[in-house]
């Protein structure tokens, strides 16, 4: 299963991330979120994670995101867009014909949880859940929808935007536990 740490600031995270098994890491390039990371701290930690773990730069419109493509491995942004190596995140289905990974967000942001539509189950081979969830609610989510992968960022941290590495062990050990 696909995993994603979002919300990295630090190359340590990194670290963890890449130990702890998860499949990418998010990098916040939003000014107004708590998480914001600016364009050398950003290019830091692309650079970082290069070649040892998927990195996906993270804005709310695409034009915040754009100048990134050749830095990060992936764009994610809540405006569609048809193009190779984006994340589209929204609330709303996807549109027809949308071959994109989707990141279902009922928090949009916020990191409490959101009740979720039953239309996931249709387009789960390319769903990826995220908002409000936790090492206490991964494993339940993932049992009853069976997406493509989970994201994650204000559930494994100790304090508002400082990742916790046993958070983070335990998230991904609910994840695996169930997927078995």
């Amino acid at each position: 299963m696909f995993v994603k740490v979002c919300g990295i600031t630090a190359a340590e995270q990194i670290d963890w991330a890449v130990r702890l098994g998860y499949s990418a890491i998010g990098v916040v390039m939003h000014r107004r979120s708590p998480r914001f990371c600016g364009a050398e701290r950003g290019r830091e930690l692309a650079s970082h994670a290069r070649g040892r773990i998927a990195s996906v730069a993270v804005g709310v419109s695409y034009e915040e995101i754009a100048a990134w493509r050749d830095t990060f491995d992936y764009l994610q942004a809540y405006d569609y867009r048809d193009m190779d190596r984006y994340l589209y995140a929204g609330v709303m289905e996807p549109p027809a014909g949308c071959r994109s990974l989707f990141i279902y967000d009922a928090s949009r942001g916020s990191g409490r949880a959101g009740s979720l539509p039953s239309w996931l189950h249709s387009i789960r081979d390319r769903l990826i859940i995220s908002g409000g969830l936790a090492p206490e609610t991964v494993s339940r989510v993932i049992r009853e929808y069976r997406p493509f992968g989970v994201d994650v960022s204000s559930g494994v941290e100790a304090a508002r935007g400082k990742k916790d590495y046993h958070l983070m062990e335990r998230f991904i050990a609910e994840v695996r536990h169930a997927c078995e």
